[in-house]
Formats: C-alpha cells, structure tokens, sequence
C-alpha cells in the first residue's frame, strides 16, 4: 500500500495565516516521502501564501486571475504528477501521522473517493456548528459514504478527470456535486474514522446563514436534476415542507407561533432528509454539559432551517417552468 504515489493538493487564496500550520502538520506524515507530493496552488492570492508554500519544499503553482472553486480543482488536477489525489483544505490540521494509507486502504475496486474524518474545533461558534447535522460525521466506524468532501479526502484522479472534472457554475459544494454524478456511474465512498484532521474555520453568524443558504440552493439543484425520484427525494423535499412550515407560516400566523418554535427543537433538515433533533442535543448535553448552549444550539437550528429553506425557495424561484438540468 506505502507503494502507490501520491499527489496532496492544496488549492488556496490568501492563506498565509493558516498555511503555516497546516505544513507543520504534514511534515509529520509517516508514509514514505519518495512516494508522495505536495503541491500548493495559489488562486490569485495578494498576500505571502506562495512564499510560505515554497517555504516549506511544496511545488507552487500560481494564477493570474481567480478560477473559482471548481476552476482552481481542475487546474490543481492537471499539476498532480501521480494517479492519486489527497485533498486538503489550507485552514486544516492533520492529526494522524498515518493519514494518507488510512485513506489509500480503502482506495479499491468501484471505490473512488475515501472521507477523512473531522475533529470538533476546540471551542466557540464553530465548536457549536459540529453539533449541527451534516456538519461532521459522527459515525466511528468504517462504511459507505455519499459524499468525499475535498477538506480531506482521497481520489483516484482519472474518474474524476473522466467526469469532466468539478463544475465552476455552482456558488458552493462542488465537492459534493461531483460525487453525486460519480456515483451514477456505480462508483462509491468510504469514510474512514482515522485520517483524523482538525478543520480550524473561522465561523460568524452572518456566515453560517450563508453557507446554509448556499447549501439549499445547491440542495434543490441538486434534486431537481436527479433522474430517479426515491425515498431519499421524499426525505428531502419533506424536510423543506416543515423548514417552510416553522419559518414563513410561523411568523405570518401569530397561531402557528407556538408550532414553529417548538418544531426546530424537534426535527433538523438538510441534504440527507430530515431527522429527529433531540438526538442531537442529547449527545451535545452528553459531551458539553451546558444547558445554556443546548438552547444556543436550538436556536442554530432554527436558523439552519430557514437559510436552508430560503436557498430552496430562491432556487425553485428562480428556474420555475425550466427543464431538468437547466
């Protein structure tokens, strides 16, 4: 397995505050430095991230004018020099030394993208976001996974170039896009609970409501080009129905006030259907013991709920009476 080479790929603008630690982290990888590289590539950036990158012995390659989130993954595919891919994000941290053959063991067959898995940020906003559903995997085990997200993961680069590489139209999640249409052609993901990194982002209020609307945006895309309609669409676009029932409906009918408050602490919505909440609390009250930020994280979903939910309404809005995949 220590044979197969190995292309890491950091794909960054403006990172110069983070690039510092994620290196040093990396230095600490155990698989055989003859059989991997790093290479970071610079999106237009105006500060030293480059320097830093050469710095530390990685190849750089620089652009001119942004390429965009899909763009600047293409062009990173292009410079790997070896048949497999570890993404990494710039503002991340890897824990384990081991972390490239925790992925590549997985790597194999119709398996094309392997998951490294996420530790919870230390403390603040973003410690709180971990909690909410869909933000990190909280399974312990080794097992299918729809999605490989690029903050860490392993691919096998020539499905992804085969595809036609990540789409540079979406506003968010090309990552999870692409997966989606790997997996229509019978490809499949692992996520592995080793390959352990800490993903250090930085998280305001403002933001998190703009991530959640993007991702509903991309949610209702989506779905809206999926050729089979499944139980999982079902989940979906139920989750959506009572996101619309506890945002718009609860502020316009004082009657419904009670119902859409109570219904946030009681169901979360998002890419995978929607799901009962209390669950949640009870692992966050388990492993924080702080009631006050059990309410806080309520109140995060409620928020959650709405963003996701404006993000599919603006979609649907937006491309009424167009076809599928227009």
């Amino acid at each position: 397995m220590n044979e197969r080479k190995v292309s890491v790929l950091i794909v960054g603008r403006n990172e110069e505050a983070n690039l510092p630690r994620l290196f040093d982290s990396l230095k600490k990888l155990t698989y055989p430095k003859k059989n991997y590289e790093i290479v970071y590539i610079d999106d237009a950036s105006s500060d030293k991230s480059a320097a830093i990158a050469k710095r530390y012995g990685a190849r750089i390659f620089r652009t001119r004018a942004r390429l965009g989130r899909g763009g600047i993954r293409n062009f990173a595919l292009t410079k790997a020099r070896y048949p497999v891919i570890a993404w990494i994000d710039a503002d991340c941290e890897v824990v384990d030394a081991d972390w490239i053959q925790d992925m590549l063991v997985h790597l194999r067959g119709r398996t094309v993208g392997v998951s490294g898995h996420q530790l919870r940020p230390k403390g603040g906003l973003p410690r709180l976001i971990s909690y909410l559903p869909g933000m990190l995997i909280e399974t312990e085990r080794v097992g299918t996974a729809q999605w490989a997200p690029t903050t860490s993961s392993a691919f096998l680069r020539k499905p992804l170039q085969d595809i036609g590489g990540y789409r540079n139209d979406l506003i968010t999640a090309e990552d999870l896009e692409i997966c989606a249409r790997l997996r229509k052609r019978g490809y499949t993901f692992v996520h592995t609970p080793r390959a352990r990194i800490v993903h250090h982002f930085r998280a305001t209020l403002p933001g998190f409501i703009k991530q959640q609307y993007e991702r509903g945006v991309f949610g209702a895309a989506l779905k809206r080009n999926s050729e089979r309609k499944t139980l999982f669409d079902v989940a979906f676009n139920a989750s959506y129905l009572i996101a619309a029932l506890t945002t718009v409906l609860g502020f316009a009918y004082p009657v419904l006030f009670i119902p859409s408050l109570v219904a946030p602490a009681l169901f979360y919505t998002g890419l995978d259907g929607v799901g009962f909440f209390p669950r949640i609390v009870w692992r966050y009250m388990k492993e924080e013991k702080s009631p006050l930020g059990a309410g806080a994280l309520v109140a995060l979903n409620y928020i959650k709920n709405a963003a996701l939910f404006a993000g599919v309404l603006a979609y649907q809005l937006t491309h009424a009476g167009r076809g599928v995949g227009k």
